[in-house]
């Protein structure tokens, strides 16, 4: 349906020229692929490059709300909104946070903290990460202040 719509608006700007014109300039190989929608060495992807990412299908009758926060938490490992450093830390914890050894839920919003920090010559490696919830994160950093504290200088 594309391919027709841009053979016609070919057709349709260059009325005074053949069609065997038309598609020579607009048309072409690339690659093992013919007629390729393109203009010098700009061109239009194919649907059929793009690669199909297949999806897991959800074990028997599992389900978010059974129980089972185990399955659900390696499962979202896998989940592409997570990048692949925080699948593999959520694998390797077992789908609990490092710091308060709760499961981390759908929607929970989780950090990644070094356990020795880069500024001490600690490296991004996995070894010298763990995944946290941003609370916890929030929590492991945060200065214990007192109320005498607070009341001399509040900012």
């Amino acid at each position: 349906m594309l391919w027709n719509k841009l053979q016609r608006w070919g057709y349709r700007r260059h009325p005074n020229k053949s069609k065997t014109w038309v598609n020579g300039k607009y048309w072409g190989t690339i690659g093992n692929d013919n007629w390729v929608f393109k203009d010098g060495d700009i061109y239009l992807q194919k649907h059929a490059w793009t690669e199909i990412k297949r999806h897991t299908k959800v074990k028997e009758t599992r389900s978010p709300y059974d129980g089972d926060s185990i399955y659900w938490s390696i499962r979202m490992g896998k989940h592409p909104v997570l990048t692949s450093q925080k699948g593999k830390l959520l694998k390797r914890q077992k789908g609990k946070c490092a710091h308060c050894g709760l499961t981390f839920k759908d929607r929970d919003l989780m950090e990644t903290h070094h356990i020795l920090p880069r500024a001490l010559g600690g490296t991004n490696k996995l070894d010298n990460l763990e995944l946290l919830h941003l609370h916890c994160h929030d929590q492991k950093h945060g200065k214990n202040f007192n109320i005498i504290e607070l009341d001399i200088n509040p900012w």
